[in-house]
């Protein structure tokens, strides 16, 4: 609840709120699942799905708007999820490469 709670205090109107509100409480759950399958770490998801909503809050709330029918907002967080984890994979890989010790002659 306590990230519920950030995510809002970024909103400005009580119908943001009130939209997030509904998108966190009906996307949160599978999109946690989404991005464990992906991740095979649910810290790791956790902090995707953290990513996903605090973008959203911070400076996307028109998607919101714009996605008036319910599973098409669905199927963009659920999207979105899955993104945010395939771009952590790829990160890692990146960080991986560079930060392995390079083979002496």
């Amino acid at each position: 609840m306590l990230m519920l709670t950030l995510y809002l205090s970024l909103l400005s109107t009580e119908a943001e709120r009130s939209r997030f509100e509904e998108v966190y409480s009906q996307c949160r759950k599978q999109m946690i699942v989404i991005a464990t399958s992906i991740l095979k770490n649910e810290a790791d998801a956790e902090d995707v799905v953290h990513d996903v909503f605090y973008s959203i809050a911070s400076s996307h709330t028109d998607i919101l708007e714009k996605l008036d029918n319910p599973q098409d907002l669905k199927n963009y967080m659920f999207k979105a999820t899955q993104n945010r984890a395939i771009s952590m994979i790829r990160r890692r890989k990146v960080c991986l490469l560079y930060t392995s010790p390079s083979p002496r002659d």
